[in-house]
This record gives C-alpha cells, structure tokens and sequence, in this order.
C-alpha cells in the first residue's frame, strides 16, 4: 500500500464524525430542557405542597409534644416527698384550685354579708386570707405544706391503725354542712316543742387538716381563738324551719351539697380532690378521737405569768421572785403582756387548750404553787404559777372537747414534722407548677 493512501484512508474521517458526535452531545448537555409555563406552575405547586405538608407535621409534633408535656411528663412530677412517697404536680395542682376557690367563696361570704374588708383587712385571721387572694406564692407555699401535713397525718393515723370508711366519710359531710340526722328524725315526733325556727350551726371547717387556736400575745383565757391564716368556709347551713318535714330538710342538705360541688366543679376541680377533703376531715375526726376520747377530762387552770422578751431577763426574774420579790408587783413592773401585767400577770382559771403548746405544758407538769420557767414560746420566755388546777368531764365540756381535740391534732402535727424532718423534702419548682388562672 502507499503513503499517500495510508495518510489519506477512511479512519482520518471517521475520527472527524466521530468529534462532531461528541460535540453535539456536549452541547445537549449544556442546553436545558424546556419547559412549558403550565409544567414550571405545576412543578412549583408540587413544592408548595410538599413543604406545607412538612410544616404541617412538625407543627403537630410540636403540639403533640407540648401536649404530653402538659397532659402526662408536667403531671406527673415531684414537688414535696414525704417519707419517700411523692407529692405530683397534679395533686399540688388540683389542692392549689381548691383551697383557693375556697378562699375566694369565704371572702365573697364576708362581704355579702356587709362586713368593710378593708376594716377587717387589720384583723386576722382576714388580714392573711386577703394576702393569700392576693399573692398566689404565698398560698402556694400553705398548700405544699397542708399536703405534706395530710401524708404526715395518714401515716400516723395508718400506723395507729385508724381507718376510714363510707359511714366516717358521710358523717363529716354532714358536720360541714350542718346536718343532724339525729335531730331531723325527730321532726314530727314532739309536739310540745318550740315552734320558733332552729338552725343548725353554722359549719366552719378549716382547708388544712387542722386548725391551731392563734393565742393573744400572752396566754388569755378570755381570749376567743381563731385560726389564722386558714379560711374557714361557709356552705349554706340547713335551715329548719317549723313548718318543714324531715324529708324537706333532708332535700334542703343534698341541694346544698350539690351547690356546693357545682361551684368546684366551675372552678375545674376534680370530683377526687372534692371528695379527699371529707375524708380527710373524717380522719382528722378519728384521729382527733384517739388523742383524746370521750371520756378523757379536760384540765383546767389558774394561772400568773411573766412574759419577758430574752432568757437572761426570764432568769433574773425568777431570781427575784425566789428570793422573796412580790409576785404581782414584778409583773406589774416587767412583764411585756401588758393586759395581764396589769393584773399582777394573772390570767385566772381557763382551759388550758387556750394556750400556746409550750405554755400548756407547762401547765400540765407544774406542781400547785411551784414557780416554773423559763418556758420559751412564739411570744417571749416565761416565769409561771399555777394557783389551782382541775379535771373536768361532762357533756358540758363538748365544745371545749372539739377545740381541745383540734388543738391536740395540731400538737400532733408538729411533732410528726419535727420527727420527720429528715424524710421530708419539699422542692422550689412547686413555683414553677402554680395554677396562674
């Protein structure tokens, strides 16, 4: 074969063909494909869709989430822990709308009845009633401590053995809303009665399990107790009128207590929290009954004290008075309870159940005519005669039982706190879990 048709042949130009092809397909790449206007609306209308439907599901899963965070993981946190046992945000929750529906009921009844509340915002117990509708970490921080004081109180009460049941239950529903059945049987049954209108008493029931008697600045027999800084509610009492059958008054007390349910039940509180409160009130009951029977006699006391505001003034005092000083005219001279001081530091005879825990104690161990001190409580240190000192029974001393009895409970109360200090643990998030409706 020749040169020249060897530099000359075929493959030369399929090679040429051969570049052209693959210029051509360069540019196809390089060329996009065109689209029409309805094909980029439609493809942009895929995207829009596809990215609501994205926004869609994590927007579900956020409320979803924020959903069990509240419903379930929030609920069911700890606030308080008693002996081990939890106190759940729910529970603090649920006791929080309670106690301050019915702080805001007792208030509403003080003021439909007339009463200036900014008279009776100097006095107390009203004075921290008011500041309690008024400052809802205040109320918050009673309500943590009630709860951990009704697990305190259901320990002691299991470990005594003391049980509530359906009949315990009923019969403190029916002291809080003033309803004797006894008395309503007997309705029709005695025509010699009176035929002026009865009522039954008004029922006052404290929101926490006890209610200690807040003493005047120095011991008073004289002085009427009140609890402090816990609201007592008032339900429509049951009215008896002469002319009503017992079954009236008997449907006159279930309408109350149906009113008195609905008003919670505006307020969101559960049917178990509404009926926790009477059985606890029923346990307070039984408890209220072991520290101190029916038969168990009350004791009463003439007394004289000092009050001093320190120790040291507490010993000097009683220095003077063994080295023969008068009684009565140190009192006069020293003593910071000014309406007793007055009188030579006598109180005179009353039931001890009027006095502060340490006084009454006191009281209890002093031997007649001994001089006793210092006995330190809430109001200074004391130097204390008893003069006289008795037990009394009878059905006479009921009243005074049923204020004894609460006054036990909430002796009762303070020991188990201290006894069980070490095993009680309340957390500052409870601050974080308040109702703020």
């Amino acid at each position: 074969m020749s040169k020249r048709a060897q530099t000359t042949g075929v493959p030369r130009r399929r090679r040429r063909r051969q570049a052209s092809g693959e210029a051509s397909a360069a540019a196809d790449q390089q060329t996009p494909d065109y689209k029409s206007r309805a094909e980029r609306e439609a493809l942009l209308q895929r995207r829009v869709i596809r990215g609501s439907i994205i926004a869609a599901l994590l927007l579900t899963l956020l409320v979803v989430g924020a959903l069990v965070l509240e419903q379930l993981i929030i609920p069911s946190q700890t606030v308080a822990q008693v002996n081990g046992e939890p106190i759940s945000v729910a529970e603090f929750r649920q006791a929080y709308l309670f106690e301050r529906n019915r702080l805001l009921l007792q208030l509403n009844q003080v003021e439909s009845a007339g009463i200036d509340m900014q008279q009776l915002a100097q006095q107390e117990p009203y004075r921290t009633w008011i500041n309690e509708a008024n400052v809802p970490d205040q109320l918050g921080l009673r309500v943590i401590n009630d709860l951990v004081d009704d697990r305190l109180l259901a320990d002691e009460a299991a470990a005594r053995g003391l049980a509530v049941d359906d009949a315990d239950v009923q019969s403190a529903v029916e002291a809080f809303f003033g309803f004797d059945p006894t008395a309503v049987a007997q309705i029709g049954l005695e025509p010699t009665a009176t035929a002026e209108p009865t009522t039954t008493p008004t029922p006052f029931v404290s929101p926490t399990p006890t209610v200690t008697p807040q003493p005047t600045p120095t011991p008073d027999p004289d002085a009427t107790a009140a609890p402090t800084g816990t609201p007592t509610v008032t339900p429509q009492p049951t009215v008896v009128e002469p002319t009503q059958s017992a079954d009236e008054v008997r449907d006159s007390f279930e309408q109350n207590q149906r009113d008195y349910r609905a008003y919670f039940d505006r307020a969101g509180v559960s049917s178990e929290t509404y009926d926790e409160f009477f059985a606890r009130n029923a346990l307070e009951d039984l408890l209220g009954e072991a520290l101190l029977p029916d038969d168990a006699p009350l004791i009463y006391a003439d007394v004289r004290h000092i009050l001093v505001d320190d120790e040291a003034a507490a010993i000097a005092a009683l220095a003077a008075l063994q080295a023969g000083e008068s009684f009565a005219a140190l009192a006069s001279a020293i003593s910071t309870d000014s309406g007793s001081g007055m009188r030579g530091g006598e109180l005179g005879e009353s039931f001890i159940g009027n006095y502060v825990r340490p006084f009454r104690e006191a009281i209890k161990s002093a031997e007649i005519g001994a001089l006793v001190g210092p006995v330190e409580s809430e109001f200074g240190f004391h130097i204390l005669q008893v003069r006289h000192k008795e037990e009394r029974t009878g059905a006479d001393q009921e009243s005074q039982r049923e204020r004894a009895r609460q006054t036990e409970l909430s002796d009762l109360q303070e020991r188990l706190r201290e006894t069980n200090s070490d095993s009680i643990e309340i957390y500052d998030s409870w601050l974080d879990y308040m109702p703020r409706s």
